[in-house]
């Protein structure tokens, strides 16, 4: 069967799709299987095996395939012993859904199409199980590296089932830490840099008598920006440490003294700010809630495994590490 260019690049981007839904539900429900025991007492590992779909090509059943009962009324597809049931190719569905928004899973074709790359992707499974593969250390390894983070997701997942974050304690993070839950404050400036604290000293005395600030950075500023009048723009931080602290407690129209900087002796005017003010409590409970829930959740966690070391014996070697 020739397959288009178009359709070629679209059955290979529904491969990667089929992969990706492979970790987040078949290799799940499989190793489930796996290490709970099927029916008839052995592994099912066909899903544990990450193969690649292979290009669309007629598939081939054998005679004792074609002579096993006929499938159940659910029973979607049957390669050999292995099946998958309507309920569990939805749920597959709803995991692709989920991984690429845009790909539609509602046509025909679509469900065709992935029924088609699993069927085809556990026919390799099957091969590589017949020849050993399934038996190989890194992929034993694998298995059960990947029993452990299954146990341990499902004891955290009871942990934390009930914990919750209510509005009162939302409020109260918001009150206790709203002197720092402020809008990024941002300062529209104009610089006069000299070469010497004399010159600097005198030019700040003019300004203080009345003189233009642009007119005299204009006239005696040394920086990059002297002919646009000491221009710096908006700016949310200042270039260096005297400059932020210098600007930081001005306000619009105000002009700071004079201070050392990287290019010589420095005096700036703060034109307006904008910026600097407490954001609202309702634009921010959902990520007050959010990261207020997932610090009491860590802790739950943290407290109960402190618990369990109280418990049981444990002892490390870090002179080995």
């Amino acid at each position: 069967m020739t397959i288009l260019p178009c359709k070629r690049l679209r059955f290979s981007i529904l491969c990667l799709f089929v992969a990706l839904v492979s970790v987040r539900c078949d290799l799940i429900n499989s190793a489930k299987e796996y290490f709970q025991g099927s029916g008839n007492g052995k592994p099912a590992t066909q899903e544990q095996i990450s193969v690649p779909a292979t290009p669309p090509a007629p598939i081939a059943v054998d005679s004792k395939q074609s002579e096993q009962k006929a499938p159940a009324a659910n029973v979607l597809a049957r390669v050999g012993s292995w099946t998958i049931t309507v309920e569990e190719f939805n749920e597959r569905l709803n995991a692709l859904k989920e991984a690429v928004p845009d790909f539609d899973t509602t046509t025909m074709d679509a469900k065709k199409l992935v029924l088609e790359t699993l069927v085809r992707q556990q026919l390799l499974v099957s091969e590589a199980e017949k020849a050993g593969m399934a038996n190989q250390k890194d992929i034993e390894a694998a298995v059960e590296e990947f029993r452990r983070t299954l146990i341990v997701q499902e004891i955290v997942k009871n942990l934390v089932r009930d914990i919750k974050v209510s509005d009162e304690e939302a409020s109260a993070f918001y009150e206790a830490q709203k002197a720092v839950l402020v809008e990024p404050a941002q300062w529209h400036l104009r610089s006069i840099i000299v070469d010497s604290q004399l010159k600097a000293n005198e030019l700040s005395t003019q300004l203080l008598q009345g003189a233009d600030f642009k007119e005299i950075a204009k006239q005696n500023s040394i920086g990059d920006n002297a002919a646009q009048g000491g221009d710096l723009g908006f700016i949310a931080k200042a270039p260096f440490p005297e400059m932020q602290n210098a600007v930081a407690s001005l306000n619009a129209g105000e002009i700071s003294g004079v201070f050392k900087g990287p290019q010589g002796f420095y005096i700036v005017k703060v034109e307006e700010k904008k910026g600097g003010a407490p954001i609202p409590f309702e634009e921010i409970k959902s990520d007050i809630i959010k990261n207020q829930l997932m610090l009491k959740q860590q802790q739950a966690i943290l407290d109960y495994v402190e618990k369990l070391k109280g418990q049981t014996k444990v002892e490390m070697r870090e002179d080995l590490l």
